[in-house]
């Protein structure tokens, strides 16, 4: 339906009700008379010029209630209008796109508008297709009561000789829109028009050139040749050179390989010698320390006998005493018995064991295998004390000692350079990074977040590394130990005060602990498993963690310990210290005090890592990113972590069991990623991959034999 449908026709029958109520409301004579203009029009459609009728009635209504104009000016602004129509309209109402057209003509009739100030324009106006754009324009004027001279002198001349410029009207709108500001702005507006005319000559293509021009550019084409022919041949050379270069570098490459591989196969051979030797040297003095061993245990058995010898006579008198007493005191008979008993238990005596004795029985055997008799290690059945301890040349080793640790810590070492904090720490960091540097040229891997932890080591931060198993956190210390040339001791976690402190033997020793080596020569404690300890005990770390300039401690040897400035405390956990979780659900809570002297870093897993550990397989790679965002997905939508989930070792191992070619794909994917899972996990682990398989390339295969296997596990 059109603007002049029958609703629209009663809107415009009362706009027309309206207009002539408000004309009524006008005294003066000019208004009188166009209100009898306005009736006899209404009346009269053959006579009227703005059709229909309602159009006029509205522009009317407009122009009184939305402009300026004085009732003596409405018979004169409307005719006006009219004129504007015959030009908008020229076939009325059956000109196309006729209520577009009328929306834009109302608009004329606003306060300040086109027909108040009579600046219609209808050169500018037919110069565009789309006539809102017509509108933006007239509504840079509006306001400027000196535009009727500037249209006519400048506006118009200038737009009509810039459209032939324009392919894209919209371009024209603007360009004509800024133009004309210009012409407002300026008081050289034929300056303004020369100007910008010939900026859209020249972005079309047109210069004025004359002789003098184009031989100067002529002359600057042949400068340009030579330059290209001399730029064309030094190309060449320089690709010349190249060549060469590339060749010389290829030979130095192939040279210093063949030097490298003959410097490594000697080292190899003389580490070979070398540890020969080595073994040699322990082998040596493995059995010089036997030899020594047995020595004293033979000297410390002679003694036994010595003074069991001796005890042995002792007792030999007392019985003798006994035996003349009991002599006095009992019949002849009787006496003469227990003399002989007593008598031969009286020549008993310590002898030393005849080699190669045996011990059978409870009764000695001589060394040639006769009666007890025959040997002179005991009297009438009674044994003797070497019997009791047997041949302690054949038993010697089961006495040998254990090897004991080797105790390297003498010295007290100097400060690192790279913990020295009298030096810059950019300073530092930056020699710290070049040896990060060297050790990824070398093929070592390192996680995201290990410059973070490296940081708050070098500024004696305490560090506690929260994240799951197998997410790298040993591997990162090890690697930082290295980097700062340090060693670092794994105390594991701290069940009773002693795994810091050490204690007192019970011979009056000190049983000194990793702990206070590590606080005495500096070296880095690394308390894993943080969370997993005794939370009373580990509270005992505070008196360690304050890193005061110049601390000491009193350990339980009565020593007291000045801190080493190399000494670093690093703690690891798999949850953030406020107890357990879902997964690790026998975490306790770490006591606040200790917390608050941890600086807590996540780590979590590392997929830039694992992408480097499997770079020869990238079709795992890209199933294990897919499995872990599976299980990730699950922890989301059940509000905890997944269980099974790839840990960064995990990778490691499958990486190794693929170069060893040691299990094939379905091992794998049957230890690694199938067994202890339910059918319930599998099932939605396999929905989720099904769902992302081609954000990753390369994992369909495998995919394929992990959805097998789940079916086959189903039945």
């Amino acid at each position: 339906m059109g603007i002049w449908s029958r609703f629209e026709k009663d809107a415009n029958a009362e706009v027309i009700r309206d207009t002539e109520r408000i004309l009524s409301t006008h005294y003066s004579a000019e208004a009188k008379e166009f209100l009898n203009r306005f009736l006899y029009l209404k009346s009269h459609p053959d006579n009227r010029i703005i059709e229909p009728f309602g159009l006029y009635a509205t522009a009317l209504n407009i122009l009184m209630v939305s402009s300026a104009v004085p009732p003596e000016k409405y018979n004169d602004a409307m005719t006006y209008g009219e004129k504007v129509y015959s030009e908008m309209f020229p076939y009325e109402e059956k000109t196309p796109d006729f209520e577009e057209l009328s929306t834009i003509f109302l608009e004329m009739f606003n306060k300040d508008g086109v027909v108040p100030r009579k600046l219609f324009n209808v050169s500018i106006y037919d110069l565009f297709g789309d006539k809102f754009n017509y509108m933006k324009w007239v509504k840079c004027i509006i306001g400027d009561y000196s535009a009727h001279g500037m249209i006519d002198a400048y506006v118009k001349p200038y737009a009509i000789e810039a459209r032939v410029y324009f392919l894209d009207e919209d371009c024209f709108t603007a360009n004509l829109i800024d133009v004309t500001t210009k012409f407002q702005k300026t008081a050289d507006q034929q300056a303004v028009y020369d100007e910008e005319l010939e900026k859209l000559r020249r972005m079309s293509g047109i210069y004025d050139v004359n002789e003098a021009s184009l031989l100067d550019a002529v002359r600057k084409i042949q400068m340009a040749q030579v330059l290209h022919d001399k730029v064309v041949e030094l190309v060449k050379v320089v690709e010349e050179r190249v060549t060469i270069l590339d060749a010389t570098s290829r030979n130095s490459v192939r040279d210093v390989k063949t030097i490298c591989e003959d410097e490594v196969n000697k080292a190899k051979y003389e580490l070979g010698i070398i540890d020969d030797k080595l073994k040699q040297a322990y082998d040596d003095c493995l059995a010089e320390q036997k030899q020594a061993v047995l020595y004293e245990k033979r000297k410390l058995v002679d003694e036994t006998f010595a003074e069991a010898e001796e005890r042995l006579s002792q007792l030999k008198q007392a019985a003798e005493k006994v035996i003349n007493t009991v002599k006095l005191e009992m019949p002849e008979g009787i006496t003469q018995v227990q003399i002989d008993a007593a008598q031969k238990a009286a020549e008993i005596r310590v002898a030393a064991p005849v080699s190669g004795a045996r011990i059978a029985a409870g009764r000695p055997v001589g060394a040639a295998g006769g009666p007890a008799g025959a040997s002179p290690a005991s009297v009438d059945g009674i044994s003797t004390a070497a019997d009791y301890m047997g041949s302690y040349d054949e038993y010697a080793h089961v006495y040998e000692s254990q090897p004991m640790a080797v105790d390297n810590d003498i010295e007290i070492p100097e400060i690192n350079p790279l913990l020295d904090e009298s030096k810059s720490f950019t300073e530092r960091y930056n020699k710290a990074m070049d040896k990060k540097a060297y050790m990824i040229a070398m093929g070592e891997h390192f996680h995201n977040m290990f410059d973070d932890v490296l940081v708050a080591v070098m500024e004696n931060s305490n560090p506690y590394l929260i994240g799951p198993s197998g997410c790298g956190k040993t591997y990162m210390v090890s690697q930082i130990a290295k980097i700062l040339g340090m060693e670092f001791i794994d105390i594991g976690y701290i069940n009773e005060e002693y795994d810091i402190l050490g204690f007192q033997t019970a011979n009056g020793g000190y049983s000194r602990p990793n702990f206070y080596r590590c606080y005495k020569y500096g070296k880095i404690a690394f308390c894993d498993e943080l969370d997993n300890g005794n939370s009373r005990a580990t509270v005992k770390l505070n008196s360690f963690l304050s890193n005061i300039k110049d601390a000491s401690y009193n350990f339980p040897n009565g020593e007291n310990v000045k801190r080493h400035p190399n000494f670093r405390l690093i703690g690891a956990g798999n949850t953030d210290g406020n107890g357990a979780d879902s997964n690790y659900n026998s975490r306790e809570k770490i006591e606040e005090s200790v917390q608050q002297r941890f600086t807590p870093i996540y780590i979590g897993y590392d997929n830039e890592v694992e992408k480097k550990i499997l770079s020869d397989y990238p079709e795992w790679y890209a199933f294990l990113v897919l499995f872990r965002g599976a299980t990730d997905e699950w922890g989301r939508n059940n509000y905890g972590d997944a269980p099974g989930i790839i840990t960064t070792r995990d990778a490691t191992r499958i990486k190794k069991y693929l170069d060893n070619q040691s299990f094939n794909m379905n091992k794998i994917l049957e230890y690694e990623f199938i067994q202890t899972k339910d059918a319930t996990y599998l099932a939605f682990i396999q929905d989720y991959i099904r769902q992302h398989i081609s954000e990753q390339r390369g994992a369909d295969e495998i995919f394929r034999t992990f959805s097998d296997m789940i079916y086959a596990r189903r039945g």
